[in-house]
């Protein structure tokens, strides 16, 4: 019982986060605001993460990561650490846009409200889901979740928007 009271928890802290938190951060993004680190710009962080949401469909194959560190990095996802800050990510796996953003920046949160909607209705409701993450391995849908509110817990922290 314990435990399925943490999951219950848990699941919530997740759903708000992407419901409430996300939403609410991003009304301070504005098209000129300014990372505290890395070289993102505000609207390619949204395309960034808008991407990342749609990740666990890519039917990606490719680890990053050895075999031995799987079980390590994936306990990572159940603490409170933070992602590290200026972690070098292949742009093939981090992102894929040009400079040439065409979108504003209120079209491209709205694309991004649609995209974690979409995900997290999909993982709360596909529960047995499972896919590799090049950084983690293969992630169940818990876990995938996990990682997305730790991968945009990052990026919001990013442009000091948490």
């Amino acid at each position: 019982f314990p435990i399925r009271r943490k999951a219950e928890t848990m699941e919530k802290e997740i759903t708000n986060f992407f419901t409430s938190t996300l939403v609410e951060s991003l009304e301070n993004l504005k098209t000129d605001s300014k990372s505290e680190w890395g070289t993102m710009t505000a609207k390619q962080m949204l395309i960034h993460l808008t991407q990342s949401s749609k990740m666990m469909h890519l039917e990606n194959t490719k680890l990053l990561i050895k075999e031995k560190y799987i079980e390590k990095a994936i306990a990572f996802l159940y603490t409170d650490k933070a992602i590290s800050k200026g972690i070098d990510i292949p742009k093939d796996i981090g992102y894929n846009f040009d400079n040439a953003i065409t979108e504003d920046i209120e079209q491209l949160k709205t694309e991004l409200f649609n995209s974690t909607t979409t995900m997290l209705n999909f993982l709360t409701k596909n529960t047995d889901f499972r896919a590799v993450h090049p950084f983690f391995g293969e992630l169940t849908a818990e876990q995938w979740l996990l990682f997305q509110k730790k991968h945009f817990t990052h990026h919001l922290s990013q442009f000091g928007l948490l």
